[in-house]
């Protein structure tokens, strides 16, 4: 009963970190950010810190690998399997434009690890970790299900790959999706997102989800391609 007690104390320690370690590197970013930092927010030692995580990257690796789960799950669960693959498609793809313009400081922070570890290659073992990791999202890919119905019952293209255009469809999405996370407002004339000073401030913290945060500019962005992308998986006439 105490192992069991001590295990619960154990997996609670390694939650704790990895919730006060995302939410320091959301506000913040996480070059800036030390195990001491963390430590702080969690409430716990450095000692405790140590025995989950060995350095200050390994837990900047945690944080992206759930904050990659929470996107792809946020997702997932739009699904609708009585639809056909093409609306499904469509959906979910709706559905993640919805999650990045409610979640801009994880979409922030995704890009931020990609630039900072694509200059800076992490040690050896963290990148064969979340080599694997990614690699196992590739083969169960959070839309999967609805481009293989798509291409099963015609709505998209019998000739599609499904872990190409899997890749390539999540590419272009998280491109797109980034750029205005990184985007303060969109120009009201030309829809071209603006990073100019007269834009709405910066917010320092995750915003609560909320449809009414998502502004008429972004989302009409964020359908046309949508729209774009479809049109390239369809059966052409």
């Amino acid at each position: 009963m105490s192992e069991t007690w001590h295990q619960h104390r154990k997996h609670q320690n390694r939650e704790d970190l990895i919730d006060a370690g995302r939410e320091l590197f959301l506000q913040h970013g996480f070059p800036g950010i030390s195990v001491k930092d963390v430590c702080e927010r969690a409430g716990v030692s450095r000692v405790t810190y140590y025995k989950h995580f060995e350095s200050i990257e390994d837990l900047v690796f945690a944080v992206q690998m759930r904050v990659l789960e929470h996107m792809s799950e946020f997702v997932q669960t739009m699904d609708n399997p009585q639809a056909n693959g093409a609306s499904r498609l469509r959906q979910m793809l709706e559905a993640w434009s919805v999650y990045a313009a409610e979640n801009k400081a994880s979409m922030k922070f995704i890009l931020l690890f990609d630039l900072h570890y694509d200059a800076y290659p992490p040690e050896q073992k963290l990148l064969d970790r979340y080599e694997t990791f990614i690699r196992s999202k590739k083969e169960h890919h959070f839309l999967n299900a609805a481009l293989e119905a798509g291409i099963r019952d015609g709505s998209l293209r019998t000739d599609l790959h499904l872990y190409e255009t899997g890749e390539f469809v999540f590419t272009a999405m998280m491109g797109l999706l980034q750029k205005l996370s990184l985007s303060r407002g969109i120009n009201q004339e030309s829809g071209v997102p603006s990073t100019s000073a007269e834009s709405e401030p910066l917010h320092t913290h995750e915003q609560a989800p909320t449809t009414t945060f998502i502004d008429a500019p972004r989302q009409s962005i964020s359908k046309r391609f949508i729209d774009m992308i479809l049109s390239s998986l369809r059966n052409q006439a």
